[in-house]
């Protein structure tokens, strides 16, 4: 045999010239190395032959608890991966390559671990199946820095995204931008407008919101409940709220933010754009109110005040209801002796008068030509009577009042009160039935 010390450091067959030792020397290597050690054959399963103490140190079990996994030893590898690594173990074979993976595996305890698995096939005389050599190692940790670096580079990234658009934003939009900084309580305003380019700085923001009433008492716990939430975690999107104006008085304002985090992974900034939306706003309003009112009378179309109705009642399910059909009398005897327009008149003063009687504590509607319905909410009947006795003094109806409780269908309702009124028709003039 060639002299042991003349092969390289790295040579295996120096071990052959250090004598029967070396088997031993190996075992113990095999015994106290950190990373797990061992044998697999492979075939419909991957079968364990041999493995290291320090192999179920890695996985995170003892030997007892690995025991029945030794008939298949992919059996703890979370199921995304299994398929995979066990192909790779083939090709790894097949080509008689050296085996290089990540996978994911369940430990013991049911937590997820990532792990290092690095082997080569070897050949075994006494065994037809192939078998190969591997070491694992666990590099769950080094797996969740990474990650960790991940989502902190893409924080960077984002945050210098979102500061270029700020940027862009800032030099470009009109309206008044803002950022407001949590931890410190501060809000900056930008003014950005053809005759306002100032730059205003808020210390104590929270505090100066309850000193000073830039938003309108009804909104401003909504506009507050919304700032913080946006400082408690990342999300963006619109509120819109009454502010004050220089001048005095308030104007609707949209505002749009956006909560971004810093490279902590806290909420570092909200910001955003305050839009004045006051004209857009009331023009929205006055078509929607064209939309529900009817053009002549301005009291609600019938199927707006039949929904206004039953919200009414859902809402307030405890309080007392009337429900009152009513229909002018000998009408078609007026638009035929005096003309359509005059009817329309007179259709306009009996609307008026039963918004002057009722006012807000009733839902009014017209149901069609002449026909009135209108909701009211606890007002006592004899009231009720009392109301439409004063709207008689001025115009001769007859009307049709039911209670309408909680639970009744307003179809029902309705056919109630439309045959009370009727029946009051075939008993004379301004007549008034109570059902």
């Amino acid at each position: 045999m060639k002299e042991w010390s003349t092969y390289d450091i790295t040579d295996h067959r120096r071990l052959d010239g250090l004598g029967n030792d070396t088997k031993d020397i190996l075992l113990k290597l095999l015994e106290h190395v950190k990373a797990g050690i061992g044998l697999f054959e492979v075939g419909n399963h991957i079968h364990a032959l041999y493995v290291n103490d320090a192999y179920f140190e890695c996985l995170g079990c003892t030997k007892e608890e690995y025991k029945k996994r030794y008939d298949d030893v992919l059996s703890t590898v979370v199921s995304q991966d299994v398929d995979a690594l066990y192909l790779h173990i083939l090709e790894t074979i097949s080509n008689k390559q050296m085996l290089d993976y990540e996978f994911r595996s369940t430990r013991q305890n049911g937590e997820i671990g990532w792990f290092h698995v690095k082997g080569i096939p070897v050949e075994i005389k006494a065994l037809e199946r192939p078998v190969f050599l591997a070491i694992l190692n666990d590099i769950t940790v080094d797996k969740e820095k990474d990650e960790q670096l991940m989502m902190l580079q893409r924080a960077n990234t984002e945050l210098a995204i979102q500061e270029e658009r700020y940027r862009m934003l800032e030099a470009t939009a009109q309206g008044i931008l803002f950022e407001y900084f949590p931890v410190k309580d501060k809000m900056i305003f930008s003014y950005n407008m053809p005759n306002n380019r100032k730059r205003k700085e808020v210390e104590h923001y929270q505090q100066y919101l309850k000193q000073f009433p830039m938003v309108h008492s009804d909104h401003i716990e909504v506009f507050t409940q919304t700032l913080i939430a946006a400082c408690q975690q990342e999300m963006e999107g619109s509120i819109e709220y009454l502010s004050t104006v220089s001048g005095g008085g308030y104007r609707w304002h949209v505002t749009y933010y956006k909560s971004v985090r810093d490279n902590t992974g806290r909420i570092g900034s909200v910001l955003g754009r305050i839009r004045d939306i006051h004209d857009s706003k009331m023009e929205k309003e006055r078509m929607s109110q064209r939309a529900e009112r009817d053009g002549l009378t301005s009291v609600y179309h019938k199927d707006v005040a039949f929904d206004k109705m039953k919200e009414y009642v859902a809402q307030a399910p405890f309080s007392k209801f009337y429900f009152v059909v009513l229909d002018l009398d000998d009408f078609k005897n007026i638009n035929d002796q005096f003309g359509h327009q005059y009817g329309d008149v007179v259709i306009k003063d009996f609307a008026g008068s039963l918004v002057e009687c009722f006012g807000e504590d009733c839902v009014i509607g017209r149901f069609g030509g002449d026909e009135f319905i209108l909701l009211t909410k606890n007002i006592a009947l004899a009231e009720v009577r009392r109301r439409l006795a004063r709207v008689q003094n001025k115009i001769k109806f007859c009307a049709g009042v039911v209670e309408w409780k909680y639970d009744d269908k307003i179809e029902r309702v309705f056919e109630k009160a439309d045959k009370a009124m009727y029946e009051a028709k075939t008993m004379g003039k301004n007549g008034l039935n109570i059902r």
